[in-house]
């Protein structure tokens, strides 16, 4: 069961954009055309496309780290990015501080009250299967998989209703990406939250993702895949092994092998 704090009221879409443009300058190309999605509470949306389609400028864009060309984004009922978490391939944590110390920061700046944001912490790190052990340790005393881990549970600690990851999971081994997959996959269903995955990894987003989009090179959505599992099926070790699985795999490639080819 977990823990009341995390739960919110589902709204009817916790992030939707509508024809979306950007360019770095007015009369370059777009990077970002006319592209409109939808992301439900309790969804995880991946975006596949090749190297510099523009999958991290929209991620930058919905943060509000820059200004649209044009179009609209709405962020849950409050078109607010207060909501909003933002996790990277690399950990943000700070190397001179404890790992409780870099938790604290949302009490610090967050202004996450004392006793929530410990309730809070203690839930996550068993959700996430890390001992207590590990709060008087320093970022460069734990594994890869560890800080990636803390870094999750970092942003996860402001109660944010909108994740957006970065490959969050690229630079780690096969077995502790599994694991992390699942844990993630887990909470963001039990909590209803809603997450954009940016990802080159097509075996990532159909184990994640209850859509996957394919991002063309003109900064559009060139197709839109439902992923639909059994429920059992979703864990990442055994979905892979589904002959669904690879019939996703194959649809998803062949889609992205069109749009590298434009």
């Amino acid at each position: 069961m977990v823990s009341s704090d995390f739960q919110i009221e589902k709204p009817a879409s916790a992030l939707t954009i509508s024809s979306l443009s950007f360019g770095y300058k007015k009369e370059s190309k777009p990077v970002i055309n006319d592209l409109s999605l939808s992301v439900e509470a309790g969804e995880i949306v991946s975006i596949l496309g090749r190297s510099g389609c523009g999958k991290s400028t929209l991620l930058n864009l919905i943060a509000g780290l820059m200004t649209p060309l044009s179009g609209e984004i709405r962020i849950d009922q409050h078109h607010s990015r207060c909501n909003i978490g933002y996790i990277f391939q690399e950990d943000a944590l700070m190397p001179w501080r404890t790992i409780k110390k870099n938790l604290a920061l949302a009490q610090e700046i967050g202004n996450v009250p004392k006793e929530l944001w410990q309730a809070s912490l203690m839930e996550l790190l068993k959700r996430f299967h890390l001992d207590e052990s590990i709060l008087d340790s320093y970022p460069a005393q734990l594994s890869g998989g560890m800080r990636q881990r803390v870094s999750i549970i970092q942003s996860l600690l402001f109660n944010p209703h909108l994740l957006l990851l970065d490959e969050p999971f690229a630079a780690l081994d096969f077995f502790t990406k599994l694991r992390l997959e699942g844990e993630f996959y887990s909470f963001i269903k039990d909590t209803s939250k809603a997450a954009v995955l940016v990802t080159h990894d097509i075996e990532e987003a159909i184990a994640l993702s209850d859509h996957v989009l394919i991002l063309n090179n003109r900064g559009s959505i060139e197709a839109n895949i439902p992923i639909e599992f059994e429920d059992s099926q979703r864990d990442p070790e055994v979905i892979r092994g589904v002959n669904k699985f690879g019939e996703y795999y194959q649809l998803i490639w062949q889609q992205l092998k069109s749009v590298i080819s434009q």
